[in-house]
């Protein structure tokens, strides 16, 4: 049976998204559609690619903290700025370079319209917030005030637009417009597997679930729970029109908690099994 699935952002988190497909592919499921916000969008990327769960699980067990490249002159610019009256012009503490390098790798420079299975990448216009989804096809998808719908890109960049979290990533311009984590509007694209085609949706939200979470102490930190905040009261409000979500809890895991991808997977693989007489009724009902 077909079904889409939407991946939402989380930071180091996203590697839980990992965890979820491997369980499915024990059960032979796989999706027909699939969508990713922010770290979502990385291994709904390379699931895109033919990655398998086992092989995602390689490439991303290796990062660590040498993948963030921030953009040191352009803080002490933006420190001066600050200090003599100026609005400081630096748009993010990390310029990203890094990731997208990575990125650039491990999707092997393939362009958007060549994936393997449909595929939705969230992004966010800064200037008007209109949502930017980037598809492999944009076949019965219509451009209106809220949502833009782009199929010339690079798959890579893609990604990296998806994960530019505001302040804490810089942000992307594409086409003559900047673009940030799509997370800012949609954290998890749901609607967009819907309207490209699919009939039943399961979306996996790593985001903020109203847990108490005492080490928030640093800027990264502070900025990135707020955004989880935000993004929790929106979907708390609001239908996401899901026909099961799943929420593996790790709110508890730190952006640079490098060590703890693997702790990751295996609480989304652990979270996906206890969910999966649910998730068997949404496919077969």
């Amino acid at each position: 049976m077909e079904f889409g699935l939407a991946l939402s952002g989380g930071g180091l988190r996203g590697a839980a998204h990992i965890g979820v497909l491997k369980a499915l592919k024990e059960r032979d499921l796989y999706p027909s559609w699939i969508s990713g916000t922010s770290a979502g969008s990385i291994i709904a990327g390379l699931y895109s690619c033919g990655y398998s769960p086992e092989e995602m699980e390689k490439l991303v067990t290796v990062l660590n903290k040498k993948a963030y490249d921030p953009d040191i002159l352009g803080i002490i610019k933006g420190i001066f700025c600050l200090l003599i009256g100026k609005e400081p012009s630096i748009d993010g503490i990390i310029k990203g370079k890094r990731i997208e390098k990575l990125l650039k790798e491990w999707t092997k420079e393939k362009h958007i319209n060549d994936s393997c299975i449909p595929i939705a990448l969230a992004g966010v216009n800064v200037n008007n917030g209109q949502t930017v989804y980037f598809v492999n096809n944009k076949k019965g998808l219509i451009d209106d005030k809220y949502s833009k719908y782009y199929d010339d890109i690079e798959l890579y960049k893609a990604v990296g637009i998806s994960i530019s979290i505001p302040v804490i990533f810089q942000t992307k311009m594409f086409n003559g417009i900047r673009l940030a984590d799509g997370g800012v509007t949609d954290s998890l694209p749901v609607s967009v597997l819907k309207q490209m085609g699919a009939k039943k949706v399961i979306g996996v939200n790593l985001g903020y679930c109203g847990k108490l979470r005492k080490d928030i102490d640093n800027i990264i930190e502070i900025g990135n729970q707020s955004l989880d905040i935000m993004q929790y009261q929106i979907t708390r409000l609001m239908n996401t029109g899901a026909d099961l979500i799943i929420n593996p809890h790790i709110h508890d895991v730190g952006l640079m908690e490098f060590d703890r991808i693997k702790e990751c997977v295996d609480r989304g693989y652990k979270a996906a099994k206890d969910n999966m007489d649910s998730i068997l009724k949404v496919i077969y009902k």
